[in-house]
C-alpha cells in the first residue's frame, strides 16, 4: 500500500509507470533534484495533470533553489510548517530531505525546540488577543522578496 492510501488520499495514488508520457520529463528533474530512484507521492498525484505538474513543479523547485537561503534551512523551516499544520506527508518527507542534506538528530531536535517555543508563543498571543508592540520599531519592508542576484 502506498503512502497517498495510508493517509486516506482522496485520489488513489497511481503507479508511476502509469502516469501519463508527458509528465516523464518531470519526473526526471524530480528524481534528479531529490537524489531518489522514484517521485513523491504528491507530484504522482498531480501527474493527472502534467501541465499543472510542471507548474507545481517549477515553483517547488524554485523555493528550494539556493539563493540568500541554503536548501537545508529551506527543508527546516518546511519542516516546521509541516509539523504546526499536522501534515503527516510533509513532516515525514521534510524530516527525509533535512536528514539527506545532513542534518543530524540534535539539529532536528533543535528545528523541533524552536518550532515549538514559537507555535505555542502564537498560541499565548491569539489566546489573549495581543496585538503586536513592534510595529512602530520595523515598519513594512515595502520592497518585496529580495532579490537573489543583487548584491
Amino acid at each position: 500500500m502506498t503512502a497517498a492510501r495510508e493517509l486516506g488520499a482522496a485520489i488513489p495514488d497511481p503507479d508511476e509507470a502509469n502516469a501519463p508520457a508527458e509528465a516523464s520529463a518531470t519526473f526526471a528533474e524530480i528524481r534528479a533534484f531529490y537524489e531518489r530512484t522514484d517521485v513523491p507521492a504528491a507530484f504522482r498525484l498531480l501527474a493527472t495533470d502534467p501541465g499543472y505538474l510542471a507548474d507545481v513543479w517549477g515553483a517547488a523547485r524554485h523555493a528550494f533553489a539556493d539563493n540568500r537561503l541554503s536548501r537545508r534551512l529551506k527543508e527546516a523551516l518546511a519542516f516546521a510548517v509541516s509539523l504546526t499544520t499536522r501534515s503527516a506527508f510533509g513532516t515525514a518527507f521534510h524530516l527525509g530531505e533535512m536528514r539527506r542534506l545532513g542534518v543530524g538528530e540534535r539539529g532536528v531536535m533543535e528545528v523541533v525546540g524552536v518550532t515549538q517555543m514559537f507555535s505555542s508563543y502564537t498560541k499565548i498571543a491569539d489566546t489573549l488577543q495581543l496585538s503586536s508592540d513592534m510595529a512602530d520599531i520595523a515598519p513594512a519592508d515595502p520592497s518585496g522578496v529580495p532579490d537573489p542576484g543583487a548584491g
